[in-house]
């Protein structure tokens, strides 16, 4: 056998993006509609017009295709600058809200709010490959804030990672229906900050 053979068996047949974009967007269709509870692998597949092979060729379940499905949702990790803490913390937050800016976006936010306590597994999945990296990311710039001076040295970064946050989650989970704009988001970011910043 040839090398080149046994680098296309060994290869298999290539994904297609197409499906995979579909299986994505039936996944996110579904818990918009449906909700955690309403949302399975036979649905998606019948949603996306492939089989369920198809699904599991790709993902090793449920609960790893939702993951990938809100991390679509999501979008991609924010660039920060680095020139200052609120214009870090301003790129994070203006992320967030871009991912809310279709009703069937918000619609999935919210049943992830109201059901993800039923789901254990899928929990900590999400905590780990969705969270956690955009925990990171606010620590980072906590970190590097810190040591440009514009931050007591004395604050604990799990802490003011959970505090700088709080206002914009908080402000989307009682408006499920709205996305912030800018001027709010600055707001909101400046109404925390001016505690943080070191003492004169």
């Amino acid at each position: 056998m040839t090398e080149i053979a046994r680098v296309e068996r060994r290869s298999g047949r290539p994904r297609s993006e197409d499906a995979d974009r579909a299986i994505i967007e039936a996944t996110l269709d579904l818990l918009a509609e449906s909700g955690i509870a309403g949302t399975s692998i036979e649905g998606i597949a019948a949603r996306a017009g492939v089989g369920k092979t198809t699904i599991y060729r790709r993902w090793r379940g449920l609960e790893s295709l939702i993951c990938d499905a809100m991390l679509t949702l999501k979008g991609p990790l924010p660039t920060l600058s680095g020139a200052s803490l609120r214009d870090d913390l301003l790129s994070i937050a203006e992320a967030a809200a871009r991912s809310r800016e279709s009703a069937r976006n918000r619609k999935v936010y919210a049943c992830f709010v109201g059901e993800m306590s039923r789901y254990p597994a899928l929990d900590a999945q999400y905590r780990e490959t969705v969270i956690a990296p955009r925990r990171e990311l606010t620590r980072g710039a906590l970190r590097r804030a810190i040591e440009r001076g514009e931050l007591r040295d004395d604050l604990d970064l799990e802490v003011m990672s959970e505090i700088v946050t709080a206002p914009t989650l908080h402000w989307m989970l009682h408006h499920p229906d709205q996305t912030p704009s800018r001027e709010l988001l600055e707001q909101l970011l400046d109404g925390v900050l001016g505690g943080l910043r070191p003492r004169a």
